[in-house]
C-alpha cells in the first residue's frame, strides 16, 4: 500500500509525458512481474522487494491514470462518474479474499502468486481500452513539486486527517482476520470477514455517489456516518469480536464508514481547494495514505506483542478513524460551503475556494498562479 500510494504520487511525470493508456499498461507489467517473481523467493526480504516494492510500483503506475482518466472524459455528473469507478476498490475486496482462499487450497501460495500475476496483466487491456481524449481536451498540471495547496492551513488539516484514516484503516484491514481466528473462528470463515468489508464499502460508495453532492456534505449525514460510526467501531470491537455474527456486523459497519469517508474527502477537497487544484491536492493526500500505510503496521504489530491481545490494536485504529473525523468536521463547518442549498441572490457571499484565495493574493502581489488539472476544450 505504502508503495502504490508514494508511486502514484512520485510516477504522475510518466502519465503526463506519455498519457493515461501507456502508464497503465506500464503498470500492468510491472505487477505481473513483481508478483510472478514472488513465486521463486526464498528470503523474507525478498518477499518485500518483489510483492511489497515492485508489485506496488505497478499498482500505483495504474491507479493515478485510471481516476485521471475519469477526470478528462467526463464533465458533467463527474462525481458519480468517480463513485462508480472507485467502487470497483469495493467489489474487488469482496471477490479476491474468496478468491486468494481457494487458490491457496487448490495451489499453495506459488501457484498463487502464479495466477494473480496472470490477473495483473488484465490492466493491459483495461489501458489499452483507455481512448485518447475527445475534441481536443487535454490536463495541465503543475511541477511536482508545486506547494500551491500547502499555503492554506486547512489544506494541512486535511492531509492529517487522512493519514489517521489511512492508518486505522490499515490496521483494521490487516489484522482483521487475525483477530477472528484468535477468537475461534476457522480461517476460511475469518477470511470471509475481509469481503463483508468490501461489500459494505461497494454498496455505500454507489448509494452516495447516486444520492448526489449534497447528500454527502448534508451535516446530519456527515455527523452520523463519519463521527457516529467512528464511535461505535471504536468502541464495541471487543464485544462484537465473542461470536461470528458479531465479527460479520463490525465488518458491515466499518466498510460503510470506509466507502462514506472516501466519498466525503472526494467532494470536500473539491470544496476546499476549487477544481483547479483537485489533482495535485489528491497527490498530497495519496502522500500521507503512504505514510499512515507504513506506520500501521508496524505500530499495532508492536501493541499486539506487547500487550498479547488484538483488541488494543483496534482501539488504536477505531480512535485513529474517530478523529480523522473529528478533524474533518472542524474543517467542513470552518471553511466548506453548500452552494445548491443557497439561494441565487446569496450565491455572491459564498465563499471563495482556498487556493482561489491564494490565487487572489498572488494577483495582488503581482506573482504568477500555476494552474493545476484544469481540462480545457479547444
Amino acid at each position: 500500500m505504502y508503495s502504490t500510494a508514494l508511486t502514484s504520487v512520485v510516477m504522475r511525470f510518466f502519465m503526463v509525458q506519455f498519457g493515461c493508456r501507456w502508464s497503465v499498461i506500464l503498470g500492468g507489467l510491472v505487477s505481473a512481474l513483481g508478483l510472478s517473481m514472488g513465486m521463486v523467493v526464498t528470503e523474507m526480504y525478498q518477499v518485500y522487494l518483489t510483492f511489497g516494492v515492485l508489485t506496488g510500483i505497478g499498482f500505483g503506475l495504474a491507479c493515478t491514470p485510471s481516476i485521471m482518466a475519469v477526470e478528462q472524459h467526463f464533465y458533467k455528473q463527474r462525481m458519480q462518474a468517480l463513485s462508480v469507478v472507485l467502487s470497483g476498490v469495493g467489489a474487488g475486496i469482496v471477490v479476491f479474499p474468496i478468491l486468494i482462499r481457494t487458490l491457496l487450497e487448490h495451489l499453495a501460495w506459488r501457484g498463487t502468486l502464479w495466477i494473480l500475476s496472470g490477473i495483473a496483466l488484465n490492466l493491459c487491456v483495461c489501458g489499452a481500452l483507455m481512448s485518447p481524449v475527445a475534441h481536443g481536451k487535454q490536463v495541465h498540471l503543475m511541477p511536482l513539486l508545486s506547494c500551491v495547496p500547502l499555503r492554506n492551513i486547512t489544506f494541512h488539516g486535511m492531509c492529517i486527517a487522512n493519514l489517521f484514516w489511512s492508518f486505522g484503516s490499515t490496521v483494521i484491514y490487516m489484522y482483521l482476520p487475525s483477530y477472528a481466528m484468535d477468537q475461534d473462528s476457522s480461517f476460511e470463515t475469518s477470511v470471509f470477514l475481509v469481503s463483508c468489508v468490501g461489500m459494505a464499502s461497494f454498496t455505500s460508495r454507489v448509494i452516495f455517489s447516486f444520492m448526489g453532492h449534497n447528500s454527502t456534505l448534508d451535516d446530519m449525514t456527515a455527523i452520523l456516518c463519519s463521527i457516529g460510526l467512528g464511535v461505535v467501531i471504536t468502541g464495541i470491537c471487543p464485544l462484537l469480536f465473542d461470536d461470528y455474527a458479531g465479527q460479520i456486523g463490525y465488518s458491515l459497519l466499518f466498510g460503510f464508514y470506509s466507502g462514506y469517508w472516501t466519498t466525503f474527502l472526494s467532494q470536500a477537497s473539491r470544496e476546499l481547494l476549487g477544481p483547479e487544484c483537485i489533482a495535485k491536492g489528491n497527490g498530497y493526500l495519496s502522500f500521507m495514505i503512504a505514510l499512515g500505510s507504513i506506520m500501521a503496521g508496524p505500530a499495532a504489530g508492536l501493541l499486539i506483542q506487547e500487550e498479547t491481545e488484538f483488541k488494543y490494536a483496534f482501539y488504536l485504529a477505531g480512535s485513529a478513524l474517530l478523529w480523522s473525523s473529528v478533524i474533518m468536521m472542524l474543517f467542513k463547518y470552518q471553511s466548506c460551503g453548500l452552494e445548491s442549498f443557497v439561494s441565487e441572490p446569496e450565491k455572491n457571499d459564498l465563499k471563495i475556494p482556498l487556493v482561489d484565495r491564494s490565487q487572489n493574493d498572488c494577483l495582488m502581489k503581482g506573482e504568477p498562479i500555476l494552474v493545476e488539472a484544469m481540462v480545457t476544450s479547444v
